[in-house]
């Protein structure tokens, strides 16, 4: 007694204090592939996209089981890493664990680590799609008990708690097996629901979408045009009942286990449908009865199977890395590009645009940028960098680096800019599929070109004075400008009109007189102008190379004393 009511102190809290939400999407909002698979084991996941995203798809889903004793976050989040490289969506199906030959019944208490569990994890797309446990109307799928209310009870509780937690959990109910009469072991699905329905309608209200078990009976091989319970469309048999019951909301439809048995297994069963005859049922079904709009995901039964008890559901041979025929005609069953939402978030680690730039000029401005959202940014995947700004300005942008969430890639933008003055608003951003996440806004200032004033001192010459010298300045490895013929009065050498340099940086600055070895500093280029101190020039490069070798001395001893001195000082 004590447990129910803590259950209903619980289910107050959750409906006063504030309201309950539903999911913040639904799937069919943005194109979407409704095709997919169900699989066992996650280490199938890399062989899961070319089937499911084959001919044009993209976005396909995968069901999955995680169970309460396998909440490793490290693992599943490789899983999903996968997933999101693979462009797949999970459908996670929470489980308990085995007592004997039954699952565990789930409990209120459990529901806290299950929230902390599934919010560790960074989910392939917006919407984390949840299946509440599995075919509780079987009594050894439910603590070896059949409890209508208690199941609905326990879901509401789940579904209220993920919901708080976020609104990007799309929960849906486990998937009832609708073929299962009413016995000591097992209770039929229209009973089971409408207990359900009674004890808890509050549950049908919150839920966000419906699982259905839409399998092909009699003896999972039914034909793929039969309708009504029990056959590939369960899914509208159980819909219409819902209404009937007194249900208003319209689900979108999950059908999360379906598929034909085939002959071949352990051990081979030709009465069964031959693997070919398979793959036409699953064309006729995705022709007709999964041409239902409601319907958001299909997920056969069952990827990869190599014993008893569901080898015959098996797409994956025994023993083989080949498929049976129905995997292939599954392939070529037209898929549609899914464009599900994910959560897009960067973050620059330094400003890109700066605050003023040199009129008439091109730059090149960097930064890294941090991958703190859910999508892989990538450039075969239409992710573009762009600034917005006046039409006078020109931008050309490098294509983006990989970078998965979590990650730190450089990312690089050719800007050219008029010959104007005066201030301009702009907005620099990363676009995909016409969205767009802001990552830096503000104006730059357009300032006229600045200079600098070498201060030059050639050997030890009191007057230093030459019409013949060179300044190079890099932005890095790079040569931006190379002015000839810089006039050196007195030391002072003056460059002006300074374009293609950004303000308030610093360049590498060198300095080239013939005859005297090359000499550079690092200067930063002030927007007021800048005076830069180049370091002594040593006349030791008589031959022009560029250093000091044994040319040189060899050089000096050919030339008349008196001109190698006044090289050094002034005569």
């Amino acid at each position: 007694m004590q447990c129910i009511a803590n259950y209903f102190i619980l289910l107050i809290l959750f409906f006063f204090i504030s309201p309950v939400a539903n999911a913040k999407f639904n799937p069919s909002d943005t194109p979407n592939n409704k095709f997919g698979i169900h699989i066992v084991d996650p280490n199938d996941i890399s062989e899961i996209s070319s089937l499911v995203n084959s001919n044009e798809g993209d976005w396909g889903y995968v069901t999955l089981v995680i169970q309460e004793d396998d909440r490793n976050k490290e693992k599943w989040q490789a899983v999903f890493n996968t997933m999101r490289r693979d462009h797949l969506i999970p459908i996670i199906r929470l489980a308990t664990t085995i007592d004997g030959d039954a699952w565990k019944k789930p409990g209120v208490d459990g529901i806290k680590d299950w929230v902390s569990f599934l919010n560790s994890l960074n989910w392939p797309i917006e919407n984390r799609y949840i299946i509440l446990f599995n075919e509780p109307n079987h009594a050894n799928e439910w603590g070896r008990k059949i409890d209508p209310q208690g199941y609905a009870e326990i879901a509401l509780a789940f579904t209220i708690a993920l919901h708080r937690a976020s609104e990007d959990y799309f929960v849906l109910p486990a998937g009832l097996d609708v073929s299962a009469a009413s016995d000591d072991k097992s209770l039929e699905a229209s009973t089971y629901l409408k207990t359900m329905f009674t004890t808890t309608p509050e549950l049908f209200k919150v839920l966000d979408g419906w699982t259905s078990h839409s399998y092909p009976n009699p003896a999972f091989s039914g034909s793929a045009y039969a309708s009504g319970k029990g056959t590939v469309q369960s899914f509208a048999w159980e819909q219409a009942y819902l209404r009937s019951l007194g249900v208003t909301k319209a689900y979108p439809i999950f059908i999360t286990e379906t598929g034909w048995v085939h002959s071949f297994g352990v051990s081979s069963n030709y009465g069964l449908l031959s693997p070919d005859a398979v793959g036409e049922a699953l064309k006729q079904a995705a022709a007709f009865a999964w041409a239902d709009k409601s319907i958001v995901a299909i997920t056969p039964f069952i990827f990869n199977y190599q014993g008893l008890p569901f080898d015959h559901f098996s797409w994956k041979k025994l023993d083989s890395n080949d498929f049976y025929a129905h995997y292939f005609a599954y392939q070529t069953i037209p898929k549609t590009r899914g464009t599900p939402f994910q959560r897009e978030s960067y973050k620059l680690d330094y400003p890109m645009i700066p605050d003023a730039l040199v009129k008439n000029s091109s730059v090149t401005l960097t930064s890294k940028i941090s991958n703190t959202g859910q999508s892989i940014i990538s450039h075969k995947d239409g992710y573009t960098l762009q600034i917005d700004g006046p039409k006078e300005f020109i931008s050309i942008t490098d294509s983006l680096p990989t970078i998965e969430p979590g990650e730190t890639g450089e990312v690089r933008l050719h800007l050219r800019v008029p010959n104007i003055e005066g201030t301009f608003p702009y907005t620099l951003s990363i676009t995909h599929y016409n969205r767009g996440v802001t990552l830096q806004t503000g104006t730059i200032t357009l300032i006229p070109p600045p200079s600098v004033k070498l201060h030059v001192q050639l050997g030890w010459k009191k007057r230093t004075d030459t019409k013949d010298a060179t300044v190079l300045i890099y932005d890095k490895d790079e040569v931006i400008h190379k002015i000839h013929g810089v006039l050196i009065a007195n030391g002072i050498g003056i460059i002006s009109d300074l374009t293609n340099v950004m303000p308030n940086n610093s360049y590498r600055v060198v300095l080239l007189v013939p005859q005297y070895l090359p000499r550079q500093t690092i200067a930063t280029i002030k927007v007021e102008g800048s005076t830069i101190l180049m370091p002594r020039m040593y006349p030791i490069d008589v031959n022009g190379d560029g250093a000091f070798t044994l040319s040189d001395i060899v050089t000096m001893l050919t030339l008349p004393p008196r001109d190698i001195l006044r090289l050094f000082i002034t005569i």
